[in-house]
This record gives C-alpha cells, structure tokens and sequence, in this order.
C-alpha cells in the first residue's frame, strides 16, 4: 500500500513537462528505460500509438458523430494532399522486427482535430448564384481560401495539433475528476503520455520540416600551442618568440574547440526554391508567436483599452523617469521575466485558457494561430484582410510618405521647406552637443513617454489627426510627397497656360457664355477655358462630360440636357471608381455624381485637379 502511493504522481506534478525545454515529462523516471530487444511486429508500435491515443479520447457522443460525418471528407482531403505533396506520402521501408523502439515517433495519422468549447466554423464554399453572378471573384476568392487553407494546415498539424492540447486538457480534468485511487493512477498515465507525445510532437516537427542536412563536427585534434615550439634563435643568438605564428594557432585551437559548433563549412549561399521559403516563413512565424502576442498587449497598453492597467504603467514609467532608474528597470524587468518562466512555467488551466481563446471568435486572436482555429483554415484568412487590412494599409501608405518626404527632401523639391528642415536640425545637433548627457538621456525618455502614452493612443483611435501627431511630420513639415509635389506641378503648368492663352487672343468657351458666364457678374471677368468634351455615361444616360476650367457639366447626347453641373469649388471629393474608366464626384451638399465608360479618366482627373487651382487632399 505504501509503495503504491510513492508511486502515485500528485496534482501537483501534473502540468510538469509542457515547456518545450523539458526532456522528462515522466514523473517516474523509469518509464524511460527502453525494453529488452524482442521480436515483434513492424506495424506493432504504430499500431499501439494510435490506439493508446483512440483510447485517450472520450467516447462521447458528438465526437463519435463527428468522426463519421468527416470521414468521406477525410478521404478525399488524403487523396489530393498525397497528389499535391508525394514526397510527405512515400511509404518507408518496413523496420527490422528486432530494432529498438523509435525515438519521438510520430503522432498516429487519425488525428482528429477536437474542440473543447466551441464547434469548429463550417467552411462554406461558393454557392451556384455566386458562381454565376460573379465567377471571376469567386474563383479567385476560392482560390484564396485554398492557398489560406494549405498554409494553416501546415501550421496546425505539423507542431501541436489544436485537437492534441484539447485531449491534453481533458485527460487533465479526468485526473482531477477521479473517485478512486486506482483511476486516477491510470488517468495520471495517460496525462503522460499524452505530454510524452506533445514533446515527441516538438521535436518531429522541427527535424523532419527544418533539418535537410547535418554535418558532424569532426573530433579535436588540434593540440594546445606551446610557447617554447614558436622560439627560435636569431643569428646573434638570441632567442626571438615568433608572436605572430603563435597567435595564430592559438586562435586556430580556440575556435576548433570552442566555436566549431558555429563555423558554416559550407561557404556557398542556400539554393533558393518554394520549399526552403516556406520553410522560412513557417519557422518566422511560428517562433515569433510569443512575440506577437507581446505585442497585442503592448498594443492594448498605449491604446488606453484598460484605462486602469495603462494607468498603472503610466504611473510606474513616471516614477522611473523621476528617479532616473528607467533603463535599470527594463533590465530587471528582462531578468524577471526569464527567471518567472522558470518559477513558474505554463501549467493546464494556461493551455485551456489558451485553447478558450482560440475557439471564441468573439475574443481578440493574440497570434496567427489561435487566429486559425477562430475562423478555419478557409476563413482565417479573409478575416485577417478584415481586422488588420484597414490598419495595414495606413502604415503601408504612412510609411511611403515619409520615405517620399526624405526624397524630396534630400531633392529640394521645395527649397523654403527645405532650409527649414535642415535650420531645425541644425539646433537639434547644437542640443546634442551642449546639453551634457545625462539630461539628454533623460529628455529622450520623456519624449518616448509622451509618445507610447500620449501620441500612439491619439493616432490608433483617430487615425484623421494621426499625422499631426507624428513627430516625424513635425520635423519635415510641409515638405511634399510625390502626389503632393505632383497636383503643385500640374496647377502651375496650368496658370502658365491659362496665362497664355488669354494673352494669345483666346476667347473663353462659347458653351459657358450661352450659360449666362461670359454676359454680366463677376464671373465675366474670369478667364474660362474649355477643356474638352468627353463621351462616357452617367445616371444610365449617354453623353458627354464637358470639362473646362471652371466647372464640371454632364450634357446627355440625344436631348442635349444638362443632367447636372459642379463649380470646382463645390467639389467636396473626386475619387477614381471602378476596373479604369469610372469618375466619382462629391458635391459639398452630398450629392453624388458617378460617370463610367470614361476612356481617357486619368486626363480628365489631372486636368480638373489642375486648372481648379485649388487646394486638394491626397487620400487614397
């Protein structure tokens, strides 16, 4: 009775060895020791895998159902991943009966992928009225969706398996849930076994997908230097140590010994193929999961999600600045992190909040993965479009401004803006230089302050004033980008046109002064030059766009009417719409006028922007 509870592992041990750097998951180290070499069948141990695993499973009912319905989609997701990926299919030859058990073998191929709270997101495919009524984006939003499809595959089942951590958790609760002592020891075995196959899982994954070539590091043979070997005597007779040869093969012996393990022997660059790149993204992506949810909680931080908790750091940061001890503290709140992964490594309950996480699609995915498991491997990708498209594309667009701004910058393209820029950097070296260096440090780190407190937040949650808020602008304002220098180039050409044009004689267009623009007001004292007539469509009627320098006016081509006009100054937007040929106008009202079928779109979109003389917003 004694021996039967020493050998019966606690609650306590039960969340040890789900840190990948555990080698011992086993609570008794002997279950380790290998068995005697024995006769046995080649598909024994395989066989034994899975159905240690099938046995694992809780024989509810919904799982049983599920199993059944997924199996003829099951079939036909093998048959075409084997005609898509040979190579991951090709039968290995049969062990030898006699052969020692494998080292971390492989997870069993029935795997399913199991859920703990909330049923996995049904993968709809296209229906017929879609594929009909647009059969071009929906081929290629189907095509999307595979491409999506075939990546998370990937990242679901060839590190740890969703299913594999739900099965962990629910082996876990049957511990914890046992009446008697008996089925607890048996519940705590298979726990085992279940952490044993989820650290078999970590090294399968990174050897069989990561590892193409190994190169053994030969034995030391290099011995140790003596200084009396590099002595000899001069014609003199004296004896002269030859200190260049010596420091030579000391530094031969110490880098043989000490630094063999990071010396490439193989000089030539790594062959570039679709394999090796996807193994790199999977790798980056995949180690960089911890790191990406450091970043949604800093994220959370400066956007003042939890004004308390970012309260609360804004009072420490403060603190830290008063008493000059911000860049003692970031180093000690480096160490602690490490040394609190070490006192306190993840346990079940972190997986099973982890796993709650990754089912809810109503909470926020703080990485790649649990992004996967919220919406599938159809879906996860549309949705990122959607949560982090918008937002993407504002950095994109922000960050090739500045790019754009330092180029023209560094061009003179506007020399006033220039000049102030390079005075304004003139007194930030003056600064550097005479301000002594502990007062520098110490505005830097108010400066970082005021931004991650006070800037970030103001441009995340109203991206309209994020530029006024960007220090970066500050510096080089109004120094333009290449729209921006481009509508300045177009407006100047046209006042030196429109000059000349009424210096040569040219009367003002005919078309406005039956109008009633070249008669009587102020308006006939205006120049007014006619743009061109362009044929395009606007409110399902054919006819033309008539541009000049004024206004705006579309004139249908059978009646000869004016379906609607715009001045320039009562223009509120103009937008691009459509595959190429399509105009959209904004009145200051809020009227909408859209023409399509507009061949020559681009001129007339320069021309109006031009010759209006006023000033214009690039936003899109």
């Amino acid at each position: 009775m004694t021996s039967d509870c020493k050998s019966r592992p606690s609650t306590e041990h039960l969340s040890q060895g789900l840190d990948r750097a555990t080698y011992n998951v086993y609570h008794n180290p002997d279950r380790h020791l290998v068995a005697p070499l024995q006769p046995k069948d080649p598909d024994s141990q395989s066989k034994s895998s899975a159905h240690n695993l099938r046995d694992l499973n809780l024989d509810n009912g919904k799982t049983k159902l599920r199993r059944i319905s997924k199996k003829l989609g099951e079939n036909v997701k093998t048959t075409a991943d084997i005609v898509l990926h040979p190579t991951h299919h090709r039968k290995e030859k049969s062990a030898d009966p006699t052969t020692v058990p494998i080292l971390a073998p492989p997870p069993a191929e029935d795997v399913e992928h199991d859920r703990l709270f909330h049923d996995a997101p049904e993968q709809k495919g296209p229906s017929f009225k879609e594929v009909v009524k647009h059969p071009i984006s929906t081929v290629q939003s189907a095509l999307h969706g595979a491409s999506g499809a075939k990546f998370a595959e990937t990242m679901d089942n060839q590190v740890i398996a969703h299913g594999a951590e739900v099965r962990l958790v629910r082996a876990y609760d049957e511990v914890l849930d046992a009446k008697s002592a008996e089925d607890k020891t048996k519940a705590a075995d298979n726990l085992e076994e279940l952490k044993k196959i989820r650290q078999d899982s970590f090294v399968r994954w990174t050897l069989d997908r990561h590892v193409l070539m190994v190169r053994r590091i030969p034995p030391h043979t290099t011995p140790r230097p003596k200084l009396g070997d590099f002595t000899a005597k001069s014609e003199d007779g004296r004896k002269r140590t030859q200190w260049a040869d010596y420091g030579h093969h000391l530094l031969r012996y110490h880098l043989e010994h000490y630094g063999d393990q990071y010396i490439d022997q193989n000089p030539n660059l790594p062959t570039p193929s679709e394999e090796a790149l996807n193994t790199s993204v999977e790798r980056l992506i995949m180690t960089s999961t911890p790191y990406q949810m450091l970043l949604m909680r800093i994220r959370h931080i400066y956007r003042w999600d939890h004004p308390t908790t970012t309260a609360k750091y804004l009072a420490a940061y403060v603190f830290l600045w008063v008493m000059n001890y911000i860049s003692g503290a970031a180093i000690l709140a480096l160490i602690w992190v490490v040394v609190k992964r070490r006192l306190y490594p993840p346990t079940l309950e972190d997986i099973r909040d982890e796993i709650k996480r990754s089912e809810d699609v109503e909470m926020t995915a703080m990485n790649i993965t649990q992004l996967i498991e919220q919406h599938g491997s159809h879906g996860w990708t549309d949705a990122l479009q959607q949560d982090l498209g918008p937002w993407l594309l504002l950095q994109l667009e922000d960050l090739t401004n500045i790019l754009e701004i330092w180029r023209n910058f560094y061009e003179w393209r506007e020399p006033n803006r220039t000049k102030i820029t390079l005075v304004l950097l003139t007194v930030f070296w003056l600064s550097i230089t005479a301000i002594p260096l502990d007062i520098l440090v110490k505005i830097t780190q108010f400066n970082f302050g005021v931004m991650f407190f006070g800037l970030f937040p103001l441009a995340t949650r109203y991206p309209q004033y994020r530029l006024l808020a960007s220090p970066m602008k500050w510096l080089f304002w109004r120094v333009p980008t290449d729209a921006e220098w481009a509508i300045a180039r177009l407006q100047i050409e046209a006042s030196y046109r429109t000059g000349a044009m009424q210096k040569g004689g040219l009367e003002s267009s005919e078309d406005y002064k039956q109008e009633g623009h070249g008669t009587t007001g102020e308006k006939n004292m205006k120049y007014v030059a006619n743009l061109g007539k362009y044929h395009c469509t606007s409110r399902n009627h054919h006819g033309d766009l008539c541009v000049s320098s004024e206004e705006v006016r579309f004139i249908s081509a059978i009646r000869k009417n004016i379906l609607w006009e715009v001045r320039f100054d009562e223009i509120k937007s103009l937008q691009k719409v459509g595959t190429g040929e399509g105009l959209l106008f904004v009145s200051t009202e809020g009227e909408d006028m859209r023409v399509s079928g507009l061949e020559r779109r681009n001129e007339v979109f320069s021309q109006i922007v031009g010759y209006s003389g006023l000033r214009w917003q690039v936003s899109g």
